[in-house]
């Protein structure tokens, strides 16, 4: 009799926790929030700057949730895309609702004043025939997206011999997070100099111009120094084969001697696009 007592017990009680967790879920599904939030974007390509900000990105961009609202100001930049041409990608946005619906929408950018990579040099690719002909670290590159991306930088020299007085090229090729790549081949000298020569120390050494301008190429010189590395004024001799008019990579040699006869001898490349 007791134990058909206690079976009636676990009997009922089992059925009354069903109905109970019946009529809650039945009333989570009711009450549960169905919408989900809805993007509106404008139409068309969003012109922005290469400086852009994620607010920037985000004009033109509003989101609709049928229980919480305006909820654009939830919105974030997911991601940029690499560039599908140069100077335009994808944008992808995201945004989530009280109920954590989460929805993402796209949109077509374009950085109306990108430019490819330039490179950067920190000194002359002109060397001594009895030092080490060492390029890494010399040559560099910025990005106006990425910043200094001189990590990136692949150098290669087809022609170059060790050890041997010459004219050489080194090959420089970079590329950006978008996939944007810009390449350029750079002269290499090695020189019967002395082994203790004067110096031409320039503000960089290598500069872009556009076309049809002229720059000031003794406004480069930062300064001179004698044999012994001591600051040293002496005159200068400008050489170029610079044509302004025309597209390409050129040269601007300065030459100079110290009080006692030892020359100096350095290059500028510009770059005329």
């Amino acid at each position: 009799m007791l134990m058909k007592f206690i079976r009636i017990v676990v009997f009922a009680v089992t059925a009354f926790t069903i109905i109970v967790f019946g009529i809650v879920f039945a009333r989570e599904k009711i009450l549960a929030d169905k919408t989900i939030p809805v993007f509106k974007v404008e139409d068309g390509v969003l012109e922005v700057s290469s400086s852009a900000t994620d607010e920037d990105l985000l004009k033109g961009v509003t989101v609709i949730d049928g229980k919480d609202g305006d909820i654009t100001d939830r919105v974030i930049v997911t991601s940029i895309g690499k560039f599908t041409d140069v100077g335009y990608c994808k944008v992808t946005y995201a945004v989530s609702d009280s109920d954590n619906h989460v929805v993402l929408a796209h949109r077509q950018i374009h950085y109306n004043d990108y430019t490819s990579p330039k490179f950067t040099m920190n000194a002359p690719l002109v060397f001594s025939i009895y030092e080490d002909v060492n390029v890494v670290g010399i040559i560099g590159a910025t990005d106006c997206l990425d910043g200094d991306i001189s990590n990136n930088v692949i150098i290669y020299s087809p022609d170059y011999e060790s050890g041997i007085e010459g004219k050489y090229s080194i090959q420089a090729t970079v590329m950006n997070s978008k996939g944007d790549s810009s390449q350029i081949t750079l002269p290499l000298i090695v020189e019967h100099s002395s082994n203790t020569p004067a110096e031409i120390e320039l503000n960089t050494y290598l500069i872009y111009s556009k076309k049809g301008e002229m720059p000031d190429f003794k406004s480069y010189i930062k300064n001179t120094y004698d044999c012994y590395g001591v600051s040293s004024k002496f005159d200068i001799t400008i050489k170029t084969n610079f044509n302004a008019n025309i597209e390409g990579n050129y040269y601007v040699d300065y030459y100079g001697t110290d009080a006692i006869g030892h020359a100096a001898h350095t290059r500028l490349i510009v770059v005329v696009e």
